[in-house]
C-alpha cells in the first residue's frame, strides 16, 4: 500500500512540475498577494483631512490648530470662516473632520472656571476612519490642555486616576491583527485550489480511467492526491510566515512548532474539502469556480471580515463548520498572545473533528465518482 501511494505522490509532483502556470501560481501569486494586502494596511489610517473653522484667531486657537496638525492621524488642510464652506467640504468628502473654535476662546479659556467647548464634527461614512480621527482629535485637545495648564502653573484636581495597560499589541498596530489573518486566508486559498484540481485534471485529461485499472484502492487514491496538496500547503505556510516575519515584522510570542502543527491540521481539513470539490467537478474550470464560491462563503463565516460574535445566532452555528474560523483564532493567538495548546484546545479539537468529517465525505465522494 505504501509503495502504491508513494508512486502516486511522485506522479502528482511530476504533474505539478510540468504545469508551469500552476507552479507559478503556487510560488509567486501567494507571495504577491500577501505583500499587496499587507502594504494596503501598512500605512494605517493616517493624515485624515481636517477642516478648521477658527472664529477666535487668537494665539491659543492657533496653538490648538498646530497641535491637531501635529497628530499623525490628522492633517489640517482647510481653514474656513463660514459654516456653509465647512459643510460643503464634509459633504464632498474632502474633509473627514471639522473642528470649530468659538469666538473668545483664548480670552475665556484662562479666565473661566469651567472648560471651554470646542466643537468636533466627524464624517462617519467610514466608521473605522471616523473612530480613529475622533480619537486623535480628542488626544490632541487633551495634550493641548495639559501643556497649557503646565505652562501657566495650573493644578487641576484629579477626581479619577485613569491608567491604561494595553496587552499583546501595545502600539495598537493594525497590521499585527490583519496580516496573520491574510496569511491564513492565502494558505487556505492555495491548499483548496491545488487539492480541487487533482481528480478534475485526471478526468479532463482522460487519465482517470487509467488510474482505475491499477491496483490502487480508493483510500490510496485519496491519500496519493491529498498528501502532495498538504505538502504544498505546508510549504506555502513556511514561505508566507517567513515573509511576514522578515518584511512586515509580525511578532511571534508563541511556539512556532505548535503553530506549524496546528497549521498542518488546518491544511489537512482544507485539502479534504478540496478533494470533495475535485470529485464532484467535471473540469478544472468548474473546480476553480467552486473554489471561488467556497472561498467567498468561508471568508464570510470565518470572522475575516465580520467578527463571528456580531453575526446572528443561526450564522454563528453555520460558522462552526468552517475550518478557517478556528485557524484565524489560532494564528492570531499564537503570534500575538503567545498562547499554548491548553488555551487553543477548543480550536484544535474542532479542527480535528472537522478533519474526520470532511475526509469521510471526501473518500465517499471519490469512491462514488470514480466508479
Amino acid at each position: 500500500m505504501l509503495l502504491r501511494v508513494a508512486n502516486l505522490i511522485v506522479k502528482e509532483i511530476i504533474q505539478f512540475a510540468r504545469d508551469r502556470v500552476l507552479t507559478l501560481f503556487i510560488l509567486l501569486a501567494p507571495t504577491l498577494q500577501l505583500i499587496l494586502m499587507a502594504q494596503a494596511v501598512e500605512r494605517g489610517i493616517n493624515e485624515q483631512p481636517l477642516v478648521m473653522m477658527d472664529l477666535d484667531h487668537s494665539y491659543l486657537s492657533r496653538q490648538l490648530a498646530v497641535e491637531l496638525d501635529n497628530s499623525q492621524e490628522l492633517d489640517v488642510r482647510y481653514y474656513v470662516s463660514r459654516t456653509d464652506e465647512m459643510r460643503r467640504l464634509l459633504d464632498q468628502g474632502s474633509a473627514r473632520l471639522a473642528v470649530v473654535i468659538p469666538a473668545g476662546f483664548g480670552r475665556k479659556l484662562l479666565g473661566a472656571s469651567s472648560p471651554q467647548a470646542v466643537q468636533v464634527i466627524v464624517d462617519a461614512t467610514n466608521t473605522v476612519a471616523a473612530s480613529v480621527s475622533l480619537s486623535a482629535a480628542s488626544s490632541a485637545v487633551a495634550r493641548f490642555s495639559a501643556e497649557l495648564a503646565a505652562s501657566y502653573g495650573l493644578v487641576t484636581p484629579e477626581f479619577i486616576d485613569f491608567r491604561t495597560n494595553v496587552r499583546f499589541n501595545p502600539t495598537l498596530d493594525f497590521r499585527y491583527f490583519s496580516i496573520p489573518a491574510q496569511l491564513g486566508f492565502i494558505i487556505y486559498q492555495v491548499a483548496l485550489a491545488v487539492a480541487s484540481l487533482g481528480l478534475a485534471r485526471e478526468r479532463e485529461l482522460g487519465t482517470l480511467e487509467q488510474l482505475m485499472v491499477t491496483p490502487l484502492r480508493r483510500l490510496e487514491l485519496v491519500l496519493g492526491k491529498g498528501i502532495p496538496a498538504i505538502g504544498i500547503g505546508g510549504a506555502n505556510f513556511l514561505v508566507m510566515w517567513f515573509i511576514g516575519r522578515a518584511v512586515f515584522h509580525i511578532p511571534m510570542h508563541g511556539s512556532f512548532l505548535l503553530l506549524s502543527g496546528l497549521t498542518l491540521l488546518f491544511v489537512t481539513a482544507v485539502v479534504g474539502w478540496g478533494l470533495f470539490i475535485s470529485a464532484v467537478s467535471r473540469t478544472q474550470q468548474q473546480a476553480i469556480l467552486f473554489v471561488f464560491i467556497q472561498a467567498m462563503v468561508d471568508i464570510t463565516f470565518s470572522g475575516f471580515l465580520v467578527a463571528v460574535e456580531n453575526m446572528p445566532p443561526f450564522l454563528q452555528t453555520i460558522s462552526r463548520l468552517v475550518p478557517l474560523r478556528y485557524y484565524l483564532v489560532i494564528i492570531r493567538s499564537v503570534s500575538l498572545k503567545g498562547a499554548g495548546l491548553q488555551e487553543l484546545r477548543p480550536q484544535a479539537i474542532a479542527l480535528l473533528a472537522l478533519n474526520v468529517g470532511i475526509w469521510l465525505i471526501a473518500m465517499r465522494s471519490v469512491a462514488r465518482r470514480v466508479e
